[in-house]
Order: C-alpha cells, then structure tokens, then sequence
C-alpha cells in the first residue's frame, strides 16, 4: 500500500502556516516554554504538548494522536477499472517525493480517461497499449508541475484525447477544455462532474466519476489520507476548510478518494480519521 503522504508534524505545519502562527506566537498562546515548543516541533513527541497545540490550531485531537502514534488503520481499496500509477520528483536537493496519476477504464468501449499525468506516463502508455485502450479525455486537477509534467507523453501518443481544466494552459503549446464547477460530462459509461476546490491552488478542481462499482473521486492535492496540500494565505485555508467539507466530505460515505499524494482513502475514513475535518469527542 501507498504509505500517508505526511506525518503528524506535517499536519501540525501545515495548520500552523493556515493560521498564520508560528512556534514563537504557538508558545505564547499555549503558556509552554518556546523551548519545548521547538523541541516538539524538532521531533520530541509529547502528548500533552500534541492536545495543547491541537486545540490551538482547531485540529482533531484523537484522530491526531492516532496519526503520530500509528495506531490507525487505512481502508484497503481495490476496485476493478480504476488504476493508480505513482512517479517520482525532486522536491529538494536530497529529497525525492512520489505523486499520483488515476487512470479510469472502460473495458466494454476499449477507452480511458486519464486524472492528472504525474512526471512519468511509461507504465501508464504500457498499459494502454497492451490493453489496446484508447485515451479519450485527460482531467487536471490543478497545473503544479508535478501533477502536469508527462502531459507531452501522453498527448504524444494520444493526440485526440480531449483535456480539462479549471483554468487555461500554463503551456502555449496546449488547449484545454475549461470545465465549470458543479458540471458534467458524459464519456461512454461515465459521467465525470466538476468541483472547484480551491486553497491548495486558485485553479483546484475535484472530479467524481460515477459508472465504476463504487464513485471516485480525484481530489489532487485538495485532501490526502489524513491530512491535505499546504495553504499559504489564512483566508485560502478557511475558505479550503469550507469548500472541503461541501464539495468532498459531503458526498457518500463509500465514496473512494483518489489523492494527488498518498493513499487511496474513502470519505467515511475521512470524516473520522483526518485531522483537519474529523470532531471526535477527547
């Protein structure tokens, strides 16, 4: 299984920067030496410390300490017709991190429809041609350039395969089909609709696919198993909080939620296990 993109202090780091607060403002607030508060922060764990900055940051306490402590398990997810392929990127000098692409199939029209692109489409194309499976359409949930960087690859290969967007092409070189939010299209057995979830980027966009045996959707960077993409302005991260729990954690409960980092997830695991969204009771 895929492991959870971020750890708890990630989480932490996260919420922090969405508040605007930092270690120094956090230390004041919770009446704890900034000592210790950099300590916790540098990696020494302390449970108290945990409940006290959580309820700072508005985070979930129990689905937190859950998180740091891996005492949590993930839905194992298999569903016939929805493929995950992950590639690698360099996001800093000595660090290599993975990102996702979905890959949605329809056996019975020999087509498929492709959620994001990820830096590397080899095993993907592979796939399709051995499948002998034509791309039809390309979705993007947002134009960072590790969810974009193989589009050249497939559009290669796949010339007609239609692409959709919130928002035009960061690329001179490509045209895309911008979709509106809360609109649908309809390709062979699916029906694929549009939700704008902004934060994370201005141009997030959410898609549901429904005509598998379970509704996926493909989040991007809007929500990860546990946690979600950061957000750098305080007003983003409250309208993201908002827009996540309207547009995503709305939908039904065994929806599958198909990230741009991580695992997959589903909305019920969501509702009760992401920091960020769940209230379960200290």
């Amino acid at each position: 299984m895929i492991p959870l993109e971020d750890t708890y202090l990630d989480i932490l780091k996260k919420a922090s920067i969405g508040h605007g607060l930092g270690e120094k403002k956090i230390a004041e607030i919770s009446q704890l030496p900034i000592a210790k508060i950099n300590d916790f922060f540098n990696g020494t764990y302390c449970e108290f410390t945990l409940k006290v900055i959580a309820q700072i940051l508005n985070l979930d306490f129990p689905s937190l300490k859950n998180h740091a402590v891996d005492a949590f398990h993930l839905p194992k997810i298999h569903l016939d017709g929805l493929h995950t392929y992950q590639s690698s990127f360099t996001y800093r000098p000595n660090e290599t991190l993975f990102v996702n692409h979905y890959l949605i199939e329809d056996e019975s029209s020999k087509t498929a429809y492709l959620f994001d692109t990820g830096t590397d489409a080899t095993e993907t194309l592979e796939y399709l041609k051995n499948k002998s499976l034509t791309l039809s359409a390309i979705f993007i949930t947002h134009q960072h350039k590790d969810h974009i960087w193989a589009l050249n690859q497939f559009t290669d290969q796949h010339p007609y395969a239609q692409i959709h967007a919130a928002q035009p092409s960061i690329d001179s070189d490509y045209s895309f089909n911008l979709i509106e939010s809360e609109k649908s299209v309809r390709y062979g057995s699916f029906q694929i609709e549009a939700y704008k979830t902004p934060g994370h980027t201005e141009d997030g966009m959410s898609f549901k696919i429904t005509g598998l045996a379970h509704t996926v959707m493909c989040v991007g960077d809007a929500l990860f198993a546990h946690s979600q993409g950061g957000i750098y302005s305080r007003k983003d991260y409250q309208k993201a909080l908002t827009i996540n729990r309207s547009s995503i954690l709305s939908q039904a409960d065994d929806t599958i939620l198909a990230p741009g980092h991580g695992p997959l997830t589903t909305v019920a695991h969501e509702k009760q296990n992401n920091p960020f969204y769940a209230s379960n009771k200290s």
